[in-house]
């Protein structure tokens, strides 16, 4: 899973990728501009639980990579539509975690001067929205001057996918809003179209704001925005940098003077697998205890080629036991003996949490 962070300029969206990264990352650039990349492991306490029983010799969370950008571009003056290096260098992410401000700092000065996450928000995906409308124009004017001097297109249904997303931008309305066939889907996955990705929606506030609770900060924003609305959630970067900075116990401490139940990069990250339909299984044992990553609704071979891609292809059955079940009898051996170890074939569908052990023939 990859993830582009993207906002306007002092948002806090560098803070907040600095905080995902606990400060490790690389760099990279798109188009002469400077972006950059970070892996963070996903925080999950049923993997911690199971390295416990296991002791394995290796133990691997699953991953999330994340992309910080530089800032959009705001003067009047700016580059072309749908050619911005800030945009260039996410086309390829799988979602979109957008920032506004909520926060106050008179050191910081605000790029519109006001401090207004709800017009921001607003502002922010009416940009990303136009950029978009930006590409699918320039490719259907192309296609259309090929039409008039009779040449046939390469994809027939391009075109026909072009008209509909082109008219769903104009009014307002994301890619991903847009109805389509899977010829459709298919002819436009090139594009890679900004709105046809998910978005969650961070509004970074400071601690005195969030003091006043989530609802009083991203209501206003929500009300701002269009349907399909995003997931929108409230939190301090800062604070959120400060705690990635601490050991878990003086972490755990500080989140309790804070009030804090979760991190909300836990939280982000918990978003963004429900954003694009993703679920998480685990394979066990003395010499690795893993997470792996597949969409929601993946049949246990898809699952087995998350792991390897010989097990899809040589896939003859899953011993699949949920998490829970295993936590509450201990062992393997138990479960087999209560009946809670099961065997699944190729049209099993995996559930989160599931721990599997392939059986497989090549």
């Amino acid at each position: 899973m990859k993830l582009g962070i993207l906002g306007p300029p002092q948002s806090g969206k560098t803070t907040l990728f600095a905080a995902l990264t606990r400060g490790q990352a690389d760099t990279g650039s798109a188009r002469g501009e400077k972006v950059h990349l970070g892996s963070v492991k996903v925080p999950d306490a049923r993997l911690d639980k199971l390295r416990d029983l296991y002791q394995p010799k290796k133990f691997t969370p699953a991953k999330v990579d994340y992309v910080d950008a530089p800032p959009m571009e705001t003067a009047p003056g700016r580059a072309e539509r749908g050619t911005l290096a800030a945009l260039t260098a996410l086309r390829d992410v799988d979602a979109f975690v957008l920032v506004v401000r909520a926060f106050d700092d008179p050191a910081v000065p605000h790029f519109r001067e006001t401090i207004d996450p709800a017009s921001d928000a607003s502002w922010l995906v009416s940009e990303l929205l136009l950029e978009d409308l930006a590409v699918v124009e320039r490719r259907i004017n192309r296609i259309e001057k090929s039409l008039k001097v009779g040449k046939k297109p390469e994809d027939p249904a391009e075109h026909d996918a072009l008209k509909l997303v082109m008219e769903a931008l104009e009014n307002e309305r994301p890619a991903r809003s847009v109805p389509l066939t899977k010829p459709q889907e298919r002819s436009l996955r090139g594009f890679r179209l900004l709105s046809g990705s998910p978005w969650i929606l961070v509004v970074n506030a400071d601690d005195e704001t969030m003091k006043k609770g989530e609802a009083a900060i991203v209501t206003p924003v929500l009300q701002r925005l269009a349907e399909p609305r995003p997931p929108v959630f409230a939190l301090s970067a800062k604070t959120e940098a400060e705690l990635a900075a601490l050991s878990d116990e003086d972490a755990k401490e500080f989140m309790q003077v804070l009030g804090i139940q979760e991190p909300g990069l836990t939280r982000m990250i918990r978003l963004s697998y429900e954003a694009l339909g993703l679920l998480s299984f685990f394979t066990v044992g003395p010499d690795e205890v893993r997470a792996w990553t597949v969409r929601d609704g993946a049949l246990a071979p898809e699952a087995a080629g998350a792991i390897h891609s010989d097990l899809e292809r040589g896939f003859i059955r899953a011993e699949v036991i949920s998490y829970d079940d295993l936590m509450r009898v201990g062992t393997l051996n138990k479960a087999r003996d209560q009946g809670l170890l099961r065997t699944e074939g190729k049209d099993y569908r995996v559930r989160d949490g599931d721990i599997l052990n392939v059986r497989f023939s090549v």
